[in-house]
């Protein structure tokens, strides 16, 4: 009698099984990333953010994108940093170095690119930490005999941010102007001007920086051209300006240091900033998620307790004390110019259509608005009493309403300038410098 011969099963190796479940899992995981991906870039493309260069932010795209050449020899390039990626702390520490005095400050010798609403803007700083253009001559510490040094303080308005090239920045139309019109310091001298603006600083920091490194240059007139950071500081959380918001972090970050479960916090905390920098959709979508509801709960808890920034009168005595130091300074040897900017709100302008559709998502802006024209009335008060007073070797004018008038849009965002907005500004300043008797 004949048995049935069994048919032949398939036999898989264990190598196989696992290198089909390792490719299964990989290809769910590229699925996932590019759904991430997808609703990432939905949602930035509604609100009208940003998105010509999402792809060279993410891993998953970036492969498929050519790496941007260096735009300067001789610098470090640290690549893109993205206004809509705040937590990307790995690129940001590396242009805004940490520092103990200041908070923070500019990298010497750097260049990077960030990504913002209306531009991808280029900084590029010298061995100094001050912001550059390319073509722009070298500044030394030593000052030409024949040179009328000008440094310009300021926050990010200064520096250079929605404006694609640092030669658009407000100091770089100054240079224009000087240029243009032929103006020249006392005796004829050549007039250097060199941008020591930082994003982010207010006059406490500007005046720090002036008195801790800048007055090494033997400046002839140093302008403070600001007024959005100081109206906007947080008294708060940080009663004190001169102990920022990154100080009271490098303090906690050297005090939890000297432990060892405090060190293993920081290297876990400086691996999440790293994986977090990779640009990956399934770590930034939940993440954004999570601060969208944290940002709505604090703004709900701000609302019931009547404390969403309500003006604080200590604002303007800070602007008050730093423009009476930076006043004090001024001597046969250093001219002070005191300049208030101009911001959306407090120039009497209507804004034009294309500016409105630019903000129109900031559920704050009316708030924000009600408090900076509050303070901006202060602060033109402060202006006109320092002014009417004997002080000798300064210049100080309220250039809030140097784009009244103009109909054509100027405003990036609610304080931002474009190039045009720049340009307009830098000739009224030039108009004040010549009338103080600065430059002829």
């Amino acid at each position: 009698m004949r048995t049935a011969r069994p048919h032949p099963t398939h036999q898989y190796s264990t190598t196989t099984l696992w290198f089909g479940l390792i490719g299964a899992l990989l290809l769910s995981a590229v699925l996932l990333e590019t759904l991430c991906l997808g609703i990432l870039y939905i949602n930035d493309f509604v609100k009208g953010a940003y998105t010509s260069d999402f792809a060279e932010m993410h891993l998953l795209t970036k492969l498929f994108v050519s790496t941007p050449p260096d735009p300067v020899s001789g610098k470090k390039f640290l690549g893109k940093v993205s206004a809509n990626a705040p937590d990307d702390e790995v690129l940001w520490a590396q242009f805004l170095i940490a520092d103990d005095l200041l908070g923070w400050r500019l990298a010497p010798d750097v260049s990077a690119f960030e990504n913002l609403t209306n531009c991808n803007c280029l900084y590029i700083t010298d061995h100094n930490g001050f912001i550059v253009d390319v073509d722009d001559p070298q500044i030394e510490l030593q000052k030409p005999v024949d040179t009328y040094r000008v440094i310009i303080l300021g926050g990010s308005t200064v520096m250079g941010a929605e404006v694609p090239r640092p030669s658009q920045n407000i100091v770089g139309m100054l240079q224009k102007g000087i240029r243009e019109r032929g103006l020249m310091g006392p005796n004829g001298k050549r007039v250097e001007v060199i941008n020591a603006g930082v994003g982010g600083y207010n006059s406490a920091q500007e005046y720090l920086y002036l008195v801790s490194d800048l007055i090494q240059f033997r400046p002839d007139l140093v302008i403070a051209y600001d007024g959005w950071n100081d109206s906007e500081y947080n008294f708060k959380n940080y009663p004190s300006p001169f102990r920022t918001e990154p100080h009271s972090r490098i303090q906690w970050r050297v005090t939890k240091s000297y432990s060892i479960a405090g060190s293993l916090f920081l290297a876990a905390q400086n691996l999440g900033s790293r994986i977090s920098s990779l640009g990956l959709g399934i770590i930034e979508l939940p993440w954004r998620v999570f601060n969208k509801l944290r940002s709505k709960a604090g703004a709900v808890r701000a609302a019931v307790n009547g404390q969403w920034r309500s003006f604080d009168p200590r604002s303007v005595e800070l602007y008050d004390i730093n423009r009476r130091a930076f006043l004090s300074l001024a001597d046969d040897h250093l001219s002070v110019a005191l300049f208030l900017q101009p911001l959306v709100g407090v120039d009497d302008r209507p804004l034009s259509a294309e500016e409105r559709a630019s903000w129109w998502w900031d559920p704050s802006l009316e708030e924000k608005l009600e408090y900076r024209v509050r303070f901006y009335q202060h602060a033109r008060q402060v202006l006109a009493h320092l002014e009417a007073s004997d002080h000798g070797h300064h210049c100080i004018a309220d250039l809030s309403h140097s784009l009244k008038g103009v109909s054509e849009r100027v405003y990036a965002d609610t304080g931002h300038l474009l190039a045009k907005g720049n340009e307009i500004v830098a000739a009224h300043m030039l108009d004040q410098l010549v009338l103080c008797g600065f430059l002829h």
